[in-house]
């Protein structure tokens, strides 16, 4: 995955591109021993978030992100990719050095260092890791994971997985795969104590998000159906006929989908960008 450090060092943020990778998950220029990669998850802590790590926004390849005030209540789905040996050792936004082996990632808009659940929707293996990087600037990426956290979720070898990412903390109850695919609240469970790492939920039938079926891109959610009738207008003229409307309490969610594969996804998703709707995310329905 493309990768853009954020040099912390001095009084402003210089941004510096350190690689380009290519494909769908990170090519192997140098050899990996699946047997160093961690095998437990991370352990949640309260840590202290520099402001050094977490300007409110910046900028990469004439794209600008804008840093979370707080990570309370992050909860999104999306495309997450892996990056490794070409990292190796390399400096992280944070300051640490990348550890491919450890349970770790990277993401564009979370407060820094911090503790996520990944969830792959494809099969649902769960892990924790540790965000301390900045990244993918990959268009279309949600977060960019370890090769220990990907190993350990089952996405090697395509190089990509839909997962839902939520925020948690040492006291966060770890809700099962199934609640996170299906919407239902998770069954509360004792607070995860710091001094070892929580243990994900097993649900008896894990999710699965299925392209062409229940994997859709959510444009907007409006209370004023004028409104959705402005978005249905301009989606139109786009070219973009795949739209539902569905109420969700005093909301109306514009959806485009089914999405039919991953190609489709990452096109639609540019489109949806080119047309002024940056805000698109992929939401899964189950």
């Amino acid at each position: 995955m493309s990768h853009i450090r954020l040099n912390t060092t001095g009084p402003w943020l210089v941004l510096v591109l350190l690689a380009t990778a290519l494909l769908s998950g990170c090519s192997t220029l140098h050899r990996v021993n699946p047997g160093e990669a961690a095998t437990t998850n991370a352990v949640p802590q309260f840590e202290q978030q520099p402001s050094r790590f977490n300007p409110p926004s910046y900028t990469v390849l004439g794209r600008t992100y804008h840093v979370l005030g707080s990570n309370d209540g992050y909860d999104a789905q999306g495309v997450a990719s892996w990056y490794g040996p070409n990292f190796q050792s390399k400096s992280t936004s944070s300051g640490e050095q990348y550890n491919m082996y450890a349970m770790t990632a990277a993401h564009k808009t979370l407060r820094i260092p911090s503790y996520v659940l990944v969830t792959n929707m494809e099969n649902g293996k769960q892990v924790i890791v540790r965000v301390n990087d900045r990244g993918p600037f990959v268009s279309n990426r949600i977060i960019d994971l370890s090769y220990a956290a990907a190993k350990k979720i089952g996405m090697i070898g395509r190089g990509t997985a839909m997962v839902d990412v939520r925020s948690i903390t040492p006291d966060t109850p770890i809700p099962s795969s199934q609640s996170i695919v299906s919407g239902t609240p998770p069954v509360p469970s004792a607070p995860a104590p710091v001094a070892s790492a929580p243990a994900t939920a097993k649900a008896a039938d894990l999710p699965h998000a299925i392209w062409g079926q229940d994997v859709f891109i959510q444009v907007g959610a409006f209370g004023e159906m004028g409104h959705v009738t402005t978005v249905q207008q301009r989606l139109a003229q786009a070219g973009i006929t795949t739209v539902s409307v569905t109420t969700f309490g005093s909301l109306n969610r514009v959806r485009v989908g089914p999405v039919a594969s991953l190609a489709d996804y990452d096109h639609l998703m540019d489109q949806l960008r080119t047309i002024g709707f940056d805000n698109a995310q992929m939401v899964v329905e189950q």
